[in-house]
């Protein structure tokens, strides 16, 4: 059983635009049409939004690919960029992402959108979440193979432990932990125990950074069963349970059995 975590792999247009020009207007059409004129970021997937069997509007929605993309082209790497926007538009016309995009097509009112914002409706189907690991793992994929990503900005992804009035606290699945200021993550809509998240720390120059706090998603893929042990684990500064340990710590304990060796002399 394992854990991976990465960031949410849908994000709306004020994402690219901010990891393009941040501090300034997200809501601006400038920086993105220059990304999209450059090839810097792709066109993304109309979702159309129903009410009532009616329809209510249209939204896009991009592969998260795009945020790294602008940032290429923020520092300076415009043939990198080109090629990051290149496979988030392969991505974006994948059967994963198709299948996101039925489903998010049949969610009621709003919801897609607070989807896109990396929350799951309570009345979603089981099938969203699937679909959001299924773009999630081919979006990993296709970082690994833009060996320049591994470098361009830090990501610490972990599920937080602690919730305290001014902080969070966030425990990866291995490794130190990360304390992380709270409005941060309400904003990220993940202030809660439990919660996934990962922190972006993209370098500006040598004395200043972005920081921003993202939801992440667990895009780890659980095989068979077993009996939970604490020390099952190769790491011993793991400090938080799995959802997978969690199902089994909840299900019904079995009974203690204690074998006696007992000598019987004829």
């Amino acid at each position: 059983m394992c854990m991976t975590i990465a960031a949410w792999p849908v994000v709306d247009r004020h994402r690219v635009v901010h990891a393009y020009k941040p501090g300034e207007p997200s809501a601006a059409e400038g920086p993105f049409r220059t990304l999209r004129a450059h090839k810097w970021a792709s066109s993304g997937v109309r979702v159309t939004r129903r009410a009532g069997g009616r329809l209510t509007g249209q939204m896009t929605v991009f592969s998260s690919l795009n945020v790294e993309s602008a940032r290429l082209a923020r520092h300076g790497n415009p043939d990198a960029a080109a090629r990051v926007a290149c496979a988030a538009a392969e991505l974006e016309t994948g059967p994963e992402f198709a299948w996101l995009q039925r489903i998010l097509s049949d969610l009621p009112g709003h919801e897609a959108e607070r989807v896109i914002d990396g929350v799951l409706p309570d009345e979603a189907p089981d099938a969203l979440a699937e679909a959001l690991k299924a773009v999630a793992r081919r979006t990993e994929q296709l970082r690994a193979d833009e060996l320049i990503l591994t470098t361009l900005a830090e990501v610490i992804a972990g599920r937080i432990e602690e919730v305290h009035e001014g902080y969070v606290v966030l425990v990866r699945v291995s490794g130190p932990a990360a304390m992380i200021p709270r409005w941060m993550t309400i904003h990220a809509q993940r202030d809660k125990v439990g919660a996934l998240l990962a922190l972006v720390m993209d370098k500006l120059d040598a004395g200043s950074a972005v920081i921003e706090v993202v939801p992440a998603i667990d895009v780890g893929e659980e095989t068979g069963g077993g009996v939970f042990s604490p020390f099952g684990r190769g790491d011993v500064r793991v400090r938080s349970l799995t959802r997978a340990d969690e199902r089994l710590l909840a299900a019904d304990p079995q009974p203690l059995r204690i074998l006696v060796p007992v000598l019987i002399e004829a």
